[in-house]
């Protein structure tokens, strides 16, 4: 933790004990990558507080030369946003809740970095089973992003866009960063703080990603692997290995995507049952080349 850090860490503290003295809420909690221990010279610092009825019209202030924003937000509202880290009812044929909790990925990212203050400093807001939940909306949600980003990239490639799929490729390499921190058990944090992330989570590197042989598109199987990792980190597969489905080249734009109803490899807008032992055997077929 840097300087700026801990001079943000410390007003949010006295902030947070004049909050609970004034009798206004019932709990303060600081969010976002402060509560992660990260913060620079200009750093905002995000402070809520959980209230019954309904939220105050707080304003944000200024402490000791820096911003303090302030939100309130009632029992019942985070109560709700909890409820939606305790299951991962997302089906293929029924994606509704899947689309209503991508929506909600902000907010969940700063209950997954809450931390409550009592007079003991900041404790953890989640529990493990809560934790565990928000693991797997992040991985899923970055690995929904992965196949959107790769479905404009076979697009791009088989009509050689080469400036608007290098574009593509840089926004695909944040993403598969993003995914490695969350499938470590970490919060997806905003992209500038995804370096610092990616070696506190023990993260894989940020991948390389190029399309210079794109005629054998072996240079999106790291892509590929990453994900399916991931994906294998939050519901691991003991299966025995059996043979992939036909897919003409395995690396021609696929990805695995898990739901409540099983495994599907995807590509665009095909979605392709498997199972797991059908989903080892492709990632070996696009593991011939390291990690």
């Amino acid at each position: 933790m840097n300087t700026s850090a801990q001079v943000r860490l410390e007003i949010a503290g006295r902030v947070a004990q004049e909050l609970l003295s004034s009798g206004q809420v019932r709990e303060v909690r600081l969010e976002g990558a402060l509560a992660c221990g990260f913060a620079h010279a200009a750093s905002d610092i995000d402070l809520r507080g959980i209230v019954d009825g309904d939220p105050p019209p707080w304003e944000s202030r200024v402490v000791n030369g820096v911003r303090v924003d302030l939100q309130a937000t009632s029992s019942r509202s985070n109560e709700e946003l909890r409820h939606l880290l305790r299951s991962f009812e997302v089906r293929r044929d029924d994606l509704a809740s899947f689309r209503r909790v991508r929506a909600s990925m902000h907010d969940l990212m700063c209950l997954r970095t809450a931390v409550s203050y009592d007079t003991d400093g900041w404790r953890p807001v989640l529990d493990t089973k809560e934790l565990e939940g928000y693991r797997r909306w992040a991985v899923a949600d970055q690995a929904e992003v992965a196949a959107s980003l790769a479905e404009d990239l076979t697009g791009l490639v088989e009509d050689g866009l080469a400036e608007p799929a290098h574009v593509v490729c840089r926004k695909l390499e944040t993403c598969i960063t993003a995914l490695g921190c969350a499938a470590n058990g970490y919060p997806v944090l905003g992209e500038k703080w995804l370096p610092l992330l990616a070696k506190v989570a023990g993260a894989l590197p940020r991948p390389s990603i190029g399309t210079a042989q794109a005629e054998t598109w072996e240079w999106f199987r790291p892509v590929q692997r990453r994900v399916t990792r991931a994906l294998l980190d939050c519901w691991p597969v003991d299966d025995p290995v059996r043979e992939p489905p036909a897919l003409g080249s395995p690396d021609a734009g696929w990805l695995p995507q898990r739901y409540a109803d099983g495994w599907f490899l995807r590509r665009g807008d095909i979605h392709l049952p498997v199972t797991g032992g059908q989903l080892l055997g492709w990632l070996s077929l696009v593991s011939t080349d390291g990690a």
